[in-house]
């Protein structure tokens, strides 16, 4: 299960800007193209796209859906 995890409107914004220009810059890098985008698939998309939400930008992201199941495994309370 996921969390909360509240931002000030600051905050988003900043988070936007760093977090847009970062995956741009090592989206367009030899090395790292491959991996950005592997890593827009598993997770980095979707978050992106939460943070775009009610934003100009939001459609960019839009094709990114949180994944259900993946990273969410539930722990056997009986075990503990």
């Amino acid at each position: 299960m996921g969390r909360s995890i509240y931002f000030t409107d600051l905050e988003i914004e900043k988070l936007i800007d760093y977090v847009s220009d970062s995956v741009e810059l090592l989206g367009e890098a030899e090395g790292t193209r491959e991996q950005t985008a592997e890593d827009m698939e598993n997770g980095l998309g979707s978050a992106i796209r939460k943070l775009y939400k009610g934003r100009r930008g939001e459609k960019i992201y839009a094709k990114y859906k949180t994944k259900r199941g993946k990273g969410n495994a539930k722990t056997n309370s009986k075990s503990q």
